[in-house]
């Protein structure tokens, strides 16, 4: 029989407007509540049985032992289902957008003609019933007040989490366990660690030696943020143990995972900690305009001495195989890093 699961009380969040996902990231930082092993496990699921049960993040749910369909109220588990081979019944609002800073375009192709219920921080539940579901993927702390309750009242939810370093590697492995995929997401999972562990060799003096700073610019342009490790903007620079610029004083309220305050260009010398900047995708011409005439900007170290690179697109990973496309993206900015500090 299924334990009685409690949840979280929804958390305090903060939309994040950075440059190529403004309706898309939101929520700085969150304490990590995170599953062992391999995420969701499974247990009961014999030959024939109508359901088994898994454990996420609260507990033990049962679940359709097959399920046919699923409804994402989350930003993360869709691209994880389109690489097992499953497509969602419903989606959050953006995979109509063929943006490659949001997401691999194969992802939008797979789910943009797919219904959506909302944003994952603003659902509609209607909307969710109506596509009748007989599973439920939600990241509980986007949820509102009451929401979980009506979505358990919809069918069964299996809840995830993604808050720092590692987590969405859990969180994946939690969804191939939850639709009965283990074997294949390990196998994905396999992948991703191998092309990681090669480019920690690859370039080991370089995030060795370096402290970076990955950075992006709040909606009006007039301010800044960087993220940490454990972000979900900086996964791939976490699987290859690039070591982060520790913040300064007041600038973050010390929650692992969170990005920095939203701080003005006036303090944009607070970077001068980082030995490599590395703007966002999509935030090129804020550099090359903005920041060209910053003389505090200009007189950082790492502008100076020529370390400032875009980052990857699509950085916010969500999948293993999305994981492995991002470290190949990585692997040409790492070079163009290794190329700069050698000459």
């Amino acid at each position: 029989m299924t334990r009685p699961r409690t949840s979280a009380a929804p958390q305090p969040r903060r939309r994040l407007l950075a440059v190529a996902a403004a309706s898309l990231v939101a929520v700085l930082g969150a304490s990590s509540c995170s599953a062992s092993g391999d995420g969701a496990k499974e247990a009961g699921a014999g030959k024939g049985s109508a359901t088994r049960t898994v454990t996420d993040i609260a507990g033990e749910v049962e679940v359709p032992a097959e399920p046919k369909r699923i409804v994402s109220v989350d930003f993360y588990s869709p691209a994880t289902l389109v690489d097992l081979g499953v497509k969602p019944v419903g989606v959050v609002e953006g995979f109509d957008s063929d943006d490659p800073d949001l997401r691999p375009k194969r992802y939008h192709d797979a789910l943009n003609d797919t219904p959506t219920i909302g944003m994952y921080y603003e659902l509609n539940i209607e909307a969710v019933a109506q596509q009748n579901p007989d599973m439920i993927f939600a990241e509980t702390r986007f949820l509102r007040k009451g929401e979980l309750e009506r979505l358990q009242g919809i069918a069964p939810v299996v809840q995830l989490d993604a808050a720092g370093v590692g987590a969405w590697k859990e969180r994946t492995l939690m969804i191939g366990a939850a639709i009965g995929k283990s074997a294949e997401v390990k196998k994905q999972a396999a992948v991703f660690d191998k092309r990681a562990d090669e480019l920690k060799t690859k370039y080991a003096d370089v995030l060795e030696n370096n402290r970076i700073a990955v950075f992006a610019y709040g909606q009006d342009k007039t301010t800044w943020g960087t993220y940490p490790a454990g972000h979900f903007y900086v996964p791939v620079w976490d699987a290859v143990g690039a070591k982060f610029r520790p913040y300064t004083e007041g600038e973050h309220k010390g929650k692992e995972g969170a990005v920095s305050e939203w701080l003005s260009l006036e303090q944009i010398g607070k970077l001068d900690n980082a030995d490599i900047l590395l703007y966002s995708y999509g935030a090129k011409d804020f550099v090359d305009e903005t920041l060209a005439d910053n003389t505090v900007w200009k007189n950082l170290p790492a502008v100076k001495n020529g370390m400032v690179f875009r980052n990857i697109p699509a950085s916010v990973v969500s999948s293993f195989e999305w994981g492995t496309e991002s470290l190949d993206a990585l692997d040409g900015v790492l070079a163009q890093i290794d190329a700069k500090a050698r000459s």
